[in-house]
């Protein structure tokens, strides 16, 4: 009676050496090209969350709220996947495994009658090294130009809310004003009817223009409130840091119109999607060639074998050759080789959708801009002449209170619509300054970035804006 016992475990010592070649980066290293994008291309990058935060204490401006976003969850959140871009791309430094085997034969009286013991090592991993070291190299680049899209992103996302609540203080205002004609009016007119002066007609139209106004200040207030909440979501603010107080309102329009005519070509030089996904097209065709070579050769390792018989050890070489039968691994060549093609079909897809988004945010931009020059320029000072005119002419009993009311009522709508359109020239600058920074950002600031493949064998998905 013979008693067979077989072992498999990690290799020698000696595997530890060469295991040094995959050792993962330092997170500042890896983090430090998205930093270097984002103080080249926006001036500014992730700082002192404490120091970010002390802005709180102060009337917040539209530089603090950048400054807040680049410190918030979801900036770590975007930083965290270099990380994780990383320890994948160390993964693929990889030199394979060693294997022990340990084969042997007893008598029954426990007498060593055979045996062999075999050590050897997988050396696809290292003949395959170079393609694995670019296919990873280049995922961990791809990560690196999103993460930096999503900060640079994810801060207009802050400043286009911080405008979007400017805007709406300002047109709470406007709107109190409005109502406080209208009831003006309303009250006037209702003490007049009581003499016996007008109209129950002439009442009911002046009591209908108070509560149109009325109800027209609660949706401002509201939607005041609501801006302020979307702000505080997009900076991650809870509990006691949501009792910031606005500072800057909507900015003045500027004297002249912006030079846009280059945007278009700056759009597609700087995209960070692009970028990304010439990362990812590098990856891809790197990950075809890994897998065409395992689709025909899964596993190749050598070593030596030393057999024990009559009393003796007789050491030899041992080859191991993997024999692509059921593998699998000529379908993951078939998905590596898919994923190439769907990587060029993003990537034009992508700068054709680009380009029209730039040519879309530049003429965005020009034309607020003429619509709030014009009610600056024009409309608002007619409705001011208007005023002063009307003025006049009540001081000469020559104009009732109502006109007066219904003129000051009439201003404040032309100065609401001012306020609104600066409001989107402001927006839609940011939204060029962000295409000009390498990222698409569109009414909420969602970043147009490239989808990311989920894992080296697979593709996955992204986020993406208008």
């Amino acid at each position: 009676m013979t008693e067979r016992y077989r072992h498999a475990g990690a290799g020698p010592a000696v595997a530890l050496g060469l295991a040094l070649a995959a050792c993962v980066p330092s997170v500042r290293e890896v983090e430090a090209p998205v930093r270097t994008t984002l103080r080249t291309r926006a001036g500014e990058e992730p700082g002192d969350a404490a120091a970010a935060r002390a802005a709180l204490a102060r009337p917040l401006t539209r530089d603090a709220v950048r400054r807040l976003a680049l410190v918030s969850p979801r900036a770590g959140a975007a930083l965290a996947t270099v990380g994780v871009a990383a320890g994948e791309a160390a993964a693929q430094r990889g030199l394979g495994h060693t294997a022990l085997e340990l084969e042997s034969y007893f008598t029954d009286s426990g007498s060593l009658l055979g045996g062999h013991v075999t050590v050897h090592h997988d050396i696809l991993d290292l003949v395959l090294m170079a393609p694995r070291r670019r296919a990873g190299g280049a995922r961990l680049s791809a990560a690196q130009a999103r993460a930096a899209g999503e900060l640079i992103a994810l801060a207009a996302e802050a400043e286009l809310a911080f405008l979007e609540l400017a805007g709406a203080a300002e047109t709470a205002a406007a709107a109190r004003t409005i109502f406080d004609a209208a009831a003006a009016a309303a009250d006037l007119t209702e003490r007049i009817h009581a003499a016996g002066g007008t109209t129950d007609l002439a009442l009911a139209r002046e009591q209908v223009r108070r509560e149109e106004a009325r109800l027209a200040l609660a949706r401002a207030e509201a939607a005041t409130e609501a801006a302020r909440e979307e702000l505080n979501a997009v900076l991650g603010l809870s509990g006691a840091d949501t009792r910031w107080t606005l500072g800057d309102g909507v900015p003045e329009l500027p004297a002249a119109p912006p030079a846009l005519d280059d945007l278009e070509a700056t759009a597609v030089a700087t995209s960070l999607a692009l970028a990304a996904l010439r990362s990812d097209a590098v990856a891809a065709a790197n990950r075809a060639r890994e897998a065409g070579v395992k689709a025909w050769l899964p596993s190749l390792a050598v070593g030596v074998t030393a057999e024990y018989h009559d009393g003796g050890w007789f050491p030899g070489p041992a080859v191991s050759l993997g024999l692509p039968l059921v593998s699998g691994e000529r379908g993951r060549a078939a998905a590596a080789r898919a994923d190439g093609q769907r990587v060029a079909a993003l990537t034009t897809a992508t700068a054709a959708e680009l380009r029209a988004r730039a040519r879309a945010a530049r003429l965005r931009a020009l034309v607020a801009f003429d619509e709030a020059r014009h009610l600056r320029d024009v409309l608002v000072p007619l409705r001011r002449r208007v005023l002063d005119e009307t003025l006049l002419q009540y001081n000469a009993m020559n104009a009732s209170p109502f006109e007066l009311l219904a003129v000051r009522g009439e201003l404040a709508a032309s100065e609401l619509a001012l306020v609104d359109a600066r409001r989107r020239f402001a927006a839609a600058m940011v939204a060029v300054e962000s295409l000009r920074r390498g990222v698409t950002v569109g009414g909420h600031g969602a970043a147009v970035v490239a989808p990311a493949p989920s894992s080296p064998a697979s593709g996955g998905g992204h986020r993406g804006g208008h």
